[in-house]
C-alpha cells in the first residue's frame, strides 16, 4: 500500500478522518490516532474536521484498520468458485493455499476449506487487501468475478460430459466390434 500523497513511499496507516493513506512523512499523530496533514490543516483553520461524504469515508486498502461497509459483507462466489485465482486479483495472497488441493488427500481438505473461507471472508479480506474506488466499484468488480467463476464451472461441467460420452462411445464401438479388454491386439489386427 502506498500514500495517498506520496505514490512512491509506503503508507504506514490510515487518517482517521478522511481514510487517506499516510506514509511517516504525513502521517500525524493525536490522542494516539493518526491524521493525515490536510486533516490537521483544517482542524486547526476551522476548528472541526473536514465534513464526513455521505457514504462515510473509503477506508479500503488499509488492511487490518479498514472499516468493512454492511453492504459487502457476505457470500462471495468469485472467490469460492476461483479461489486462487480471484485471489491474485484481488490481492488476498492466503487464497494461494488453494493450490494445496493439487495434493491428495490432505491437499484436498486444506482447497476445500479454503474454498470455503475464501467464500464466507472474501468481500472482507479483498475490502482490506485493496484500494477500490467506492462501494459501488467493489460490487461491480465482485460481480465480474462471480459471472467468470460461474463461466469457468460451466465450461468444466462441459468438459467432463463431453469425456464421459466419448469414454462411453468408445465402450460402445468396442462392444460392437467384439474388442475385449483382456484380448491381444495382434488377434484384433491381423499381420499384414
Amino acid at each position: 500500500m502506498k500514500c495517498s500523497i506520496h505514490p512512491d513511499r509506503d503508507a504506514i496507516g490510515a487518517c482517521l478522518s478522511c481514510g487517506r493513506l499516510v506514509c511517516p512523512e504525513c502521517k500525524v499523530s493525536a490522542a494516539n490516532q493518526i491524521y493525515c496533514n490536510p486533516c490537521i490543516e483544517t482542524r486547526l483553520k476551522t476548528g472541526s474536521w473536514p465534513a464526513v461524504p455521505a457514504g462515510g469515508y473509503n477506508t479500503s486498502g488499509t488492511g487490518s484498520t479498514a472499516d468493512v461497509p454492511a453492504e459487502i459483507r457476505g457470500w462471495n462466489w468469485g472467490g469460492f468458485l476461483l479461489t486462487w485465482i480471484w485471489g491474485i486479483g484481488n490481492n488476498v495472497w492466503i487464497s494461494l493455499l488453494a493450490l494445496l488441493s493439487f495434493i491428495p488427500y490432505i491437499g484436498w481438505i486444506i482447497g476445500l476449506t479454503m474454498r470455503i473461507i475464501l467464500g464466507i471472508k472474501g468481500n472482507e479480506w479483498a475490502w482490506r487487501s485493496k484500494k477500490w474506488d467506492s462501494v459501488d466499484h467493489f460490487k461491480q468488480v465482485q460481480r465480474k468475478w462471480t459471472w467468470w467463476g460461474i463461466a469457468g464451472l460451466a465450461a468444466l461441467i462441459i468438459l467432463v460430459l463431453a469425456v464421459a460420452v466419448l469414454l462411453f462411445s468408445l465402450f460402445m464401438i468396442a462392444s460392437y466390434l467384439g474388442i475385449d479388454k483382456n484380448m491381444n491386439l495382434e488377434e484384433f489386427f491381423p499381420k499384414l
